[in-house]
């Protein structure tokens, strides 16, 4: 089962009066979430490249999502795969990784500390790394999937003003802000980051002393700074206005779109990455 072709609905109760928010809703991927995208495009080069030969250990360092993404292809086709995550990395997520075989390496430092590590597991001969961070099919699974599924799906005469997305390895905002403008020149690139005090799993922030190779970050015209705290409180409204059970980094999202569109009016198409299963031992549900 190849990941895409995910629905795009209008959130109709939660947008502001005169506005307009269509959510591109990712978690009808076959791991829920949109990281099945770039894992199937990064598996499936490397193995024609013959960069990954049959049976060959894999490994990946991901806060969750993109590692279960590619420990589902990993079991599917027969590679031992180790996942190097940071160690608060929610319950689910690990469970799930166990479930599809895969071993967990939890360290410290966040998703920079986990880089760290795979870097060097790899350079003691530990298995094939996808690098996300580094990976262009990463960006090219969004500039030739989501992004073309996002223009074939919109129903308005006008195009999108806005487009929001989720900062966190690039390639979800740099391939669809390059594939979006590609047919709608003029739409306006929101970046929707973590605050480094108050950080959300799986996003990341332009502060950040470390910034992933892929990310052009050029194209964003407007940054959205905010809290898990923030976050997890519009995962409610969203629960409570729309009914639908996002997660974090989808609160973020569409938190910044809906401050953003309230206070400038417009229409805006925005990326939910995943719902709201993975977190459910973590705020805002304990």
């Amino acid at each position: 089962m190849e990941p895409g072709n995910t629905p795009s609905v209008e959130l109709a109760n939660i947008a502001p009066p005169g506005t307009r928010l269509f959510a591109k809703l990712e978690w009808y991927n076959p791991t829920g979430s949109i990281k099945d995208r770039p894992a199937w495009y990064m598996f499936r080069n490397a193995v024609e490249e013959g960069k990954l030969e049959p049976g060959a250990p894999m490994i990946e360092a991901s806060s969750g999502n993109t590692g279960i993404g590619l420990a589902r292809l990993a079991r599917i086709h027969g590679h031992p795969m180790a996942i190097v995550l940071p160690i608060d990395s929610t319950e689910e997520r690990k469970q799930i990784l166990r479930a599809y075989g895969a071993e967990l390496i939890e360290v410290k430092g966040g998703p920079n500390g986990a880089i760290a590590r795979a870097k060097e597991l790899v350079a003691e001969g530990e298995g094939f790394m996808a690098y996300q961070y580094g990976n262009h099919w990463n960006t090219y699974s969004h500039l030739f999937g989501t992004s073309s599924e996002i223009v074939r799906d919109w129903t308005l005469q006008e195009p999108p003003g806005h487009f929001f997305a989720a900062y966190g390895t690039g390639g979800t905002l740099t391939g669809n802000s390059r594939g979006l403008r590609a047919r709608w020149p003029d739409v306006a690139v929101h970046s929707v980051e973590e605050i480094l005090t108050d950080p959300i799993g799986g996003m990341r922030s332009q502060d950040d002393p470390f910034q992933p190779p892929i990310a052009d970050l050029s194209l964003v015209t407007h940054r959205h700074e905010l809290s898990k705290t923030t976050a997890n409180e519009m995962v409610g409204e969203i629960m409570e206005l729309e009914g639908m059970f996002v997660g974090t980094s989808s609160g973020a999202v569409v938190h910044a779109a809906v401050d953003y569109l309230g206070t400038h009016g417009g229409t805006a198409v925005a990326i939910l990455p995943d719902a709201g299963w993975k977190y459910l031992s973590g705020a805002p549900w304990t």
